[in-house]
């Protein structure tokens, strides 16, 4: 009886713990529930399930250090999105929370009135409670008042974060005091850092505090880099040139839209990405980047360079994207043929065909008519149009793919002669040489089976010599002369 009544009484309880649990995630209080926000802050500190909490709009006359309270008990929480306005208590509050967490992933700001104080509290947090939590990726500050030198003290704090994969910034106070410090950690972290994604979208970054993020991202796993309503210029693009062309860019999608970089922008980044195997996305607004027809002709260039086979060859044939994401609006029809040949191709190496096929029609072969490789390399060139009949059609998007077999076919013919019209004395000493390579098999054949033959012969005269023996009778005068005829053939041949 006891125990009937005690299951019961953990039941009771278990159901309004769950209650509270559930109003955990998107509670409405009253203006007057101070208590029930403290009971909330209760059943959260003591919750066994809870993995995510998200907190907005906290009103005056709630139990706010309740629940404070409660939150640092916690133990299990993995993301913590944080839109309540504190006031007079600070990050500092929480310490326990950071200390004694191991699970943390996830911290989010939006819409707090952080401050100056506010982001020393963090970064003290950071700094002292978040040092033992490894499983802390992600940290986003949105629109939290965070002024330049408050967040240099959040990024230097970063330091001992390596761990880190994901950094949302947005404030439009974070200029070139923030970058350094933000430079120098990613620097400091070195081959430990895991930081894959990297979101500056509307802050006060010019080209000189990029210039600062650039020195820092030389040895960064960077795949995802938004730059989106800066201050920058086409100087601060091309000091990101050496860092496209590092052979340790991992970069695949580059954000910039809202910022009018115009034609300089433009000539910078299609100088900076020749080479470069990684960029995928080149992302901007082309009706609000300023760019004009000397700006996409350098895009055009980077995708297909047209002034010869070795330069069509080094082109880049990785990039996908280059202007708005959701529509081909201002973007030159020419970009993107070139763009749809890039992202339709399953390698590199196949766009790169398509656009040797495109661009060069008539294939020049002069530059195989070496005299020390004579006709070595038709083998190869036969093997390249090969490999274009085979895995590369379509070649060109804008035709059917029969004509593209046809024009296909005329190119690879044409290019045959062009080796056969250009070398017609190596045609002709090489089909000759056949002929006498050919002549020589078939004699060498011929020698070889009247040899066999003779010793066959020779065989034979001796089995017949053996067998009159046997019967006691002289060898025949016509036998004996044959086997006299038969050694001296077989001794002419041999020499």
């Amino acid at each position: 009886m006891d125990v009937a009544l005690f299951d019961r009484q953990q039941e009771m309880v278990r159901r309004d713990f769950d209650y509270y649990e559930a109003r955990a995630r998107d509670v409405k209080l009253a203006e007057d529930s101070g208590e029930d926000f403290g009971w909330l802050g209760y059943f959260i500190g003591n919750s066994k399930h809870s993995k995510e909490l998200h907190i907005f709009d906290c009103r005056e006359g709630q139990n706010i250090e309740a629940f404070i309270e409660g939150i640092n008990r916690n133990r299990l929480i993995e993301t913590l999105n944080n839109g309540l306005d504190l006031g007079g208590i600070t990050f500092r509050k929480l310490n326990p929370f950071f200390r004694n967490i191991n699970n943390l992933s996830c911290l989010c700001l939006k819409n707090v009135e952080v401050g100056m104080d506010g982001a020393q509290s963090l970064a003290l947090t950071l700094t002292l409670g978040g040092s033992q939590c490894q499983s802390f990726k992600t940290l986003c500050i949105e629109d939290c008042n965070l002024n330049d030198e408050g967040f240099a003290g959040i990024a230097v704090a970063l330091r001992i974060h390596p761990q880190l994969e994901q950094l949302r910034l947005r404030s439009k106070k974070i200029g070139l005091i923030g970058c350094i410090a933000l430079g120098d950690t990613m620097r400091g972290w070195g081959a430990s850092s895991n930081l894959k994604s990297l979101n500056l979208y509307d802050n006060a970054i010019d080209d000189r505090g990029l210039q600062a993020l650039v020195a820092g991202m030389t040895n960064s796993p960077l795949e995802e880099l938004n730059l989106d309503s800066n201050l920058i210029t086409g100087v601060g693009l091309r000091s990101m040139n050496p860092y496209f062309q590092s052979g340790n860019c991992r970069l695949r999608n580059l954000r910039l839209y809202f910022i009018n970089f115009g034609d300089e922008g433009a000539l910078a980044l299609a100088d900076g990405l020749k080479g470069n195997k990684s960029l995928r996305r080149l992302q901007f607004h082309p009706c609000e980047s300023g760019i004009t027809d000397v700006g996409w002709a350098a895009f055009s260039k980077l995708l297909c360079d047209p002034s010869s086979i070795n330069n069509t060859y080094h082109s880049n044939h990785n990039i996908d994207q280059i202007g708005y994401c959701f529509a081909n609006e201002g973007t030159p029809p020419d970009m993107l043929h070139y763009i749809s040949v890039n992202h339709l191709s399953r390698h590199p190496h196949e766009a790169a065909i398509r656009k040797i096929l495109i661009s060069h029609p008539d294939l020049d072969m002069e530059p195989f008519f070496q005299s020390q490789w004579n006709l070595k390399l038709l083998p190869v060139v036969i093997d390249w149009f090969k490999c274009a009949r085979s895995g590369v059609l379509p070649i060109d998007l804008r035709v059917t793919k029969q004509r593209q077999r046809v024009s296909l076919r005329s190119i690879e013919l044409s290019a045959l002669y062009k080796f056969v019209r250009s070398m017609p004395a190596l045609t002709v000493i090489s089909y000759w040489q056949q002929v006498v390579a050919n002549t020589q098999v078939k004699r060498r054949r011929i020698d070889d089976e009247m040899r066999r033959l003779d010793s066959e012969r020779l065989r034979s005269y001796h089995d017949e010599e053996a067998a009159w023996v046997r019967l006691g009778r002289p060898i025949s005068e016509e036998s004996s002369s044959s086997l006299v005829r038969g050694l001296k053939r077989m001794r002419m041949r041999q020499e």
